[in-house]
Parts: structure tokens; sequence; C-alpha cells
């Protein structure tokens, strides 16, 4: 079964980023994500041993992104959390007899399994927090403006996108 734990990351991160001056508390994490809190301060804790984010305890306190989201990549995130890009390999059954082809064969998917990571975390490190963090913000205006009812015309022709954001023309 796939792991979750870099989705939450990054929508945790995305959140963070977005919402710079938002006081965001494990609890209000944990709604958003539809998660358990203690979940979050896991992740909180992981980010926070790397730099990534500041955590303040008492009243006013909460989690805020301590990196630079233009410089933060996604594959740095990755190897924060440890998150592993690619599939599981199963373990071969304890066996007297020498199979060299089923261990080799093994070998050989394991080793096809590291290559993938490493290009996972290659292109992952060619996107940004703040790219992802603008194309969901830029999502976010978008449905906000549906839902009012805008017409696709109306938004074309009444907003323009700036920072990942949809800003109306006139201001």
């Amino acid at each position: 079964m796939a792991s979750t734990q870099y989705a939450s990351t990054l929508h945790l991160l995305i959140l963070l980023a977005a919402e710079p001056d938002t006081s965001h508390t494990s609890v209000s994490l944990a709604k958003r994500l539809d998660t358990n809190p203690v979940v979050v301060r896991r992740l909180v804790a992981s980010l926070a041993r790397a730099g990534i984010v500041e955590t303040r305890r008492g009243s006013g306190g909460g989690v805020r992104l301590a990196a630079d989201p233009t410089t933060l990549t996604l594959g740095q995130v990755a190897d924060v959390i440890e998150a592993d890009m690619t599939f599981d390999v199963h373990d071969l059954p304890p066996n007297a007899d020498a199979d060299f082809l089923n261990d080799a064969a093994l070998s050989a998917v394991e080793a096809q399994r590291r290559e993938l990571h490493t290009a996972s975390i290659v292109e992952l490190d060619r996107i940004s927090l703040r790219d992802i963090t603008q194309a969901a913000t830029l999502r976010a205006d978008l449905a906000r403006l549906v839902a009012q009812g805008k017409t696709n015309e109306e938004i074309r022709n009444g907003y323009r996108i700036e920072d990942g954001r949809l800003i109306p023309i006139d201001a």
C-alpha cells in the first residue's frame, strides 16, 4: 500500500507557504488534511529538525514556514521525510536450494527501484515549494470565482495572473 506521508507533507507546506500570516496549529492543520493532529505533529517535527518550519508553543503559537519557498525543492522535502518515490519490492522466502535466476531477478528489480527513486528526486528538484503553492492558490482562486458564478469569459477578460493569484484587471 502506498504511503501518503509525502503528499500530506506537501499539502501541509503549501498551506504554510500560501498563508504565512495565519497561526497554524496541529489541530487546524489536521482538520484541513483530514488526519489526526498526532500525524501532523510528527510531520512537523521532521520538518522542524530540517529547519523547514518553525514552531512556537503557547498563546499565539503554532507552525510557520522557516525555509524560503523559492529555493526549497520538492526533492529536498522528499529527502527530509525519507520518502520512497517508487514501489515496494517483495522479499524472497528462505530457500535452501540456490536459485540464481530468482535471486538475480530480485536484484534487478531492486536496482530498477533505486534508479526510479533517483530519477524522481532529480525531477522533483526542478520544482520549488513556491511553484506548487502558486499552482494551488491559482486553482483555489479559480474555484472561488466559479463558485461565485463567474463565467469563463468573465474570468479571462476580468482577471490577470500575478504571483500565482488571480487579480482583477482593474485593481
